[in-house]
């Protein structure tokens, strides 16, 4: 069996922030960067952060606190070791992780939504 690597591309305004958030909230390295992408890393995934061209960021409405963006099929969905001692620093980096008892199990991982600064809804899933 080929092991499996995967690539998440995320369209963002502010690149630092964001690339902030994804490096210390789920311990990617930033293995690349210039003034319109950065590159994250972990063994099998690669997280391209993209900074949108000025006229779309225009017609973006990003809040504080970020308003969920829920209108995408697909979630990103990622492992980390204990998703609630996140809470403090997800909030702290300009996210939002929901309330515990909007989780769920399957698949062998306890599940949690979290917002990141932008907005984008993603997954920390926990091993159960």
């Amino acid at each position: 069996m080929t092991a499996v690597s995967a690539e998440l591309v995320i369209y963002v305004q502010r690149l630092e922030s964001m690339r902030a958030f994804y490096v210390a909230c789920l311990g990617l390295a930033a293995v690349e960067e210039d003034e319109t992408t950065a590159t994250l890393r972990s063994e099998g995934l690669t997280v391209h952060l993209v900074k949108v061209p000025a006229a779309v960021a225009a017609s973006i409405e990003l809040s504080d606190p970020p308003r969920r963006r829920a209108e995408t099929p697909l979630k990103a969905a990622f492992e980390v070791t204990g998703i609630e001692t996140l809470r403090g620093l997800i909030a702290e980096l300009g996210g939002r992780l929901d309330p515990p008892e909007r989780g769920h199990s399957f698949g062998g991982y306890s599940r949690l939504d979290a917002v990141d600064p932008e907005g984008n809804v993603i997954q920390l899933l926990e091993a159960s």
